[in-house]
């Protein structure tokens, strides 16, 4: 059995080489062509980022999840979403490039995290649509980012939402998509 252990593993491991070998020929074409820009993002707020971290299902890669993930960006960004284990892969992959540390081993463990927790078949994610940001609002409710954008702006120059029927007036957005997703909106 522990050799078949191995041989999952082994499998898994080339899967995520396989798919960073020509992601990482792709960011060094692209950086010998563009000058490098440096982008200073604020650290997440502590405050958001604890109670989303309350909220995390147990489980092996919930602390490589929190640990390498919640420096740069709110975690709800990545709880939001709903993915398969390749795309979970290649989402992974593409952190890393951007700076994520972790070990083979962890990215591996990561990855079956969150798969398994937030892949396709689990339940939709919740949004507050008067808080979220639109990167958070495009993956709750499956809508493109340009729609999640245009419900942002909207928001801002208007004030809060009171129901869906008040998102399904932005402009630009689907509002089948809005009714689709009803279930999902706190406000």
């Amino acid at each position: 059995m522990k050799r078949f252990s191995g041989f999952v593993f082994a499998i898994l491991l080339a899967s995520i080489l396989w798919r960073a070998i020509p992601a990482v020929e792709v960011a060094t074409a692209q950086t010998a062509q563009t000058p490098a820009a440096t982008v200073v993002l604020p650290p997440p707020d502590q405050t958001q980022q604890d109670a989303i971290v309350k909220q995390l299902p147990p489980g092996p890669g919930k602390d490589i999840l929190v640990n390498t993930c919640s420096g740069c960006h709110l975690l709800s960004v990545v709880t939001v979403q709903r993915k398969t284990e390749d795309q979970w892969t290649d989402s992974v992959i593409e952190m890393r490039g951007r700076g994520a540390q972790a070990s083979d081993d962890d990215l591996v463990t990561l990855v079956a995290y969150l798969a398994k927790n937030f892949g396709p078949e689990s339940a939709p994610a919740r949004v507050n649509i008067n808080n979220a940001s639109a990167i958070e609002i495009a993956g709750a409710l499956g809508i493109s980012q340009e729609q999640a954008n245009a419900i942002v702006d909207y928001r801002a120059k208007h004030g809060k939402f009171k129901d869906a029927e008040a998102v399904k007036q932005v402009p630009a957005v689907d509002a089948a998509k809005i009714d689709a997703a009803k279930a999902q909106l706190d406000f």
